[in-house]
């Protein structure tokens, strides 16, 4: 059965590799299920989690299959235009990481926020629960979808390379990714992602060398097959090859905007580390774009233009011209893992917006720890079994239209704005917010079917006449959807009151961690603050925590007063 996929011999050893990896998962589910005490634990893994498998984590979560498959198969169909990829992700990461990582991680643990429903919600002063509400129905849309979208493409390579069903790739992947998410939450999440990202990196840095000794650099081959392929712009001209600049460009727009991406931030161990988690994710993202572009331009030097039916076939067909069956399955077993660190996030997300946005924030809030981190096992299994039906029925469309233009882009535009906003803008309101999630949901899905709209009222025409509207109509959903996001919320919270005492808010931005443990602070700070714990049922898990927890529980300071 495994011989009659794209992978011949070497798919006995997809199969088998993938199979010892999901074992292997399952096993880091087991061992992080004892790590857990309480909702923290599970959902940010107590901010706890160092600064290597932070940077590896929040890249490996994002990029997944994105990167393995969606960038070589451009690069093969567009040439040298396909680095534009990392043209805003690139810098839009840079600019999270500098600017929101250590007011978000500062913010959330001294409020003790473990979501960013329930940030919105305290830095926005809103007692109607409307910010909560809203952000937390948006990512559990648009989380759940994303979910479906990796299992389908996991199950659907799995077929592709070995010839089994992809039902079997979707049922398999799919309930081992529900298994050690809902084992392990946080903890199993992020090193899994570790090691998913260490493989997925190594291959995209081995597989462009292995090429380049073959080969020698492959622009020459690329004019010779099309001058298209060296144009920085793909050939295109005028309006169009501006709209296409600028769709690539705003694919960076959208990593505000992503929970799965932001409680990276909320759950590394220490505010000092976040330099180190930056640089380690910097260097990955940097190097894995400029591998994963010349997988493709080598695939069209290897394979020649028309040369694979399927694009996203480009580094699966790469990998198995250059290694031998062993490796070959090593390093495709790990393509499919990939796509599913992005799916263990994205479910972990969803459970969080249900169980301690939802359940704790309106049905029961005084719920204990314990039933807190049962619930969300529950929540984790049930919106698990959803998302693999979802992924069944789903399995015939486009990857990546559900992916970048509802999933990625709707938490762009939904979500971006106000976190942003919340971080640096103390004029901004909780009716501002709601009003930018509310135009940035809906803007991303209609531009999505703008020109079946079009069509429908007889427009299409008229746009088609015109090089600007026919460029404007085919850019990227999230460009238009976060400018108008954006406007929406800086008219609306113009336009209404403000929160109160946002200076003092602000002023925790700008003060070490232990200096804000003051229970008189008007931010709600509590008497315990840790960098890398929690102040319920005190943890320590740092050396300055120990020390500090030691001096007071000794009394030390009362004692000697005597």
């Amino acid at each position: 059965m495994a011989t009659d996929g794209l992978a011949g011999s070497a798919g006995a050893w997809v199969l088998g590799t993938f199979g010892v990896y999901l074992l292997l998962l399952l096993g880091i589910g087991l061992y992080s299920s004892r790590l857990m005490d309480s909702v923290d634990d599970y959902v940010i893994g107590g901010r706890s989690i160092g600064p290597v498998v932070t940077g590896f984590s929040e890249r490996a979560s994002e990029m997944s299959g994105w990167l393995t498959l969606g960038v070589p198969s451009d690069a093969f169909g567009t040439g040298v235009m396909a680095f534009y990829n990392g043209l805003g992700m690139i810098p839009a990461d840079l600019f999270a990481w500098a600017g929101l990582a250590k007011r978000l991680r500062k913010y959330t643990e001294v409020v003790k926020a473990v979501t960013l429903p329930t940030f919105f919600e305290t830095r926005l002063q809103d007692d109607t629960g409307l910010v909560k509400g809203v952000s937390a129905f948006v990512l559990m849309i648009f989380e759940g979808g994303y979910v479906g979208a990796q299992i389908v493409a996991a199950g659907t390579l799995l077929e592709v390379l070995t010839g089994v069903s992809s039902l079997v790739g979707i049922l398999g992947g799919g309930v081992i990714v529900v298994g050690y998410t809902m084992l392990g939450g946080y903890f199993a999440v992020a090193w899994s992602d570790y090691l998913q990202g260490a493989i997925i990196l190594a291959a995209f840095i081995i597989l462009p060398v292995i090429a380049f000794t073959n080969y020698g650099l492959p622009f020459g081959e690329l004019a010779s097959v099309g001058s298209s392929y060296t144009s920085v712009t793909a050939g295109m001209t005028g309006w169009a090859a501006v709209f296409g600049i600028i769709s690539y460009a705003a694919i960076g727009l959208g990593i505000p905007g992503n929970p799965h991406v932001m409680v990276r931030f909320m759950g590394i161990d220490e505010v000092k580390n976040v330099r180190l988690a930056a640089l380690v994710a910097q260097l990955f993202m940097f190097v894995a774009y400029i591998g994963a572009g010349f997988v493709g331009l080598y695939a069209l030097v290897v394979f020649g233009q028309g040369g694979i039916e399927d694009p996203n076939n480009v580094m699966p067909m790469l990998t198995l011209e250059f290694f031998p069956g062993a490796i070959a399955g090593i390093i495709l077993a790990a393509a499919l893992a990939a796509m599913m660190s992005s799916a263990d996030s994205q479910l972990l997300v969803a459970t969080s917006a249900i169980v301690e946005d939802v359940y704790h924030g309106y049905v029961n809030p005084a719920a204990s720890q314990e039933d807190l981190v049962r619930y969300s096992q529950f929540v984790t299994l049930g919106l698990g079994a959803a998302s693999i039906a979802f992924a069944y029925l789903a399995q015939n469309t486009s990857i990546y239209t559900l992916v970048l233009d509802y999933a990625w882009g709707g938490l762009g535009a939904a979500i971006g704005p106000t976190l942003i906003a919340s971080l640096w803008w103390k004029r901004v309101s909780a009716a501002g917010s709601v009003a930018s999630m509310i135009v940035g949901t809906v803007t991303m899905v209609l531009w999505t079917q703008l020109s079946t709209i079009l069509e429908l009222v007889g427009l299409l025409g008229a746009v088609e006449g015109s090089a600007f509207l026919t460029g404007l109509v085919g850019v990227y959903g999230l460009f238009p959807a976060f400018i108008l996001s954006t406007l929406t919320l800086i008219v609306g919270s113009l336009l209404t009151t403000p929160p109160e005492g946002v200076d003092d808010h602000f002023d925790t931005f700008d003060k070490p961690l232990p200096a804000l443990s003051s229970a008189d602070d008007p931010t709600g700070t509590p008497e315990y603050v840790t960098d890398g714990g929690r102040d319920v049922a005190p943890k320590a898990v740092t050396e300055t925590d120990t020390i500090r927890a030691h001096v007071t529980a000794s009394d030390y300071w009362e004692t000697g007063e005597e």
